[in-house]
């Protein structure tokens, strides 16, 4: 059994017992610093002959087409040729812009806008493709593009 004068003692001299000292503040300098690095691995596909399908695109012959088209109908374009600019329209179709051989096509890689008009038309002769890095190319003509026989 725990004697009492003893225990008395033993909590005297816990509560005589100095203190903690508080804690500083840490300057920012020494303060410990955590990184976390996350590594991803994505790996290499190896080409080979089966994932490569090669196709040829079929032969398109130009047809006459009706000057203007609805601005609406035109879904994106391709360039194809070094003096035109082929439209994709919503069905399906393509359109091809003659823009003359002082405007190349080639600088209509990047992108083309439309100014848009009141009537909502892209008309040759009158209206102009814009390239993203700021060249106004006139349409000369609209030209239809089908599959050749």
């Amino acid at each position: 059994m725990l004697k009492l004068p003893i225990a008395a003692a033993g909590l005297a001299l816990l509560l005589a017992a100095p203190a903690a000292r508080p804690a500083m503040a840490v300057d920012a300098a020494m303060a410990p610093s955590f990184q976390q690095h996350v590594s991803i691995h994505v790996p290499r596909m190896t080409v080979t002959t089966t994932t490569i399908v090669v196709r040829e695109s079929p032969a398109m012959v130009e047809r006459h087409a009706k000057s203007c088209v609805e601005v609406g109908r035109i879904q994106g374009f391709t360039v194809n040729a070094a003096d035109s600019v082929d439209l994709i329209l919503e069905d399906g179709s393509l359109l091809r812009a003659k823009l003359g051989a002082e405007c190349p096509a080639l600088g209509f890689y990047s992108g083309a806008y439309l100014k848009p008009t009141k009537d909502s038309k892209f008309c040759a002769g009158r209206d102009a493709l814009r390239s993203r890095s700021g060249r106004t190319c006139p349409v000369q003509a609209f030209k239809n593009l089908v599959r050749a026989r």
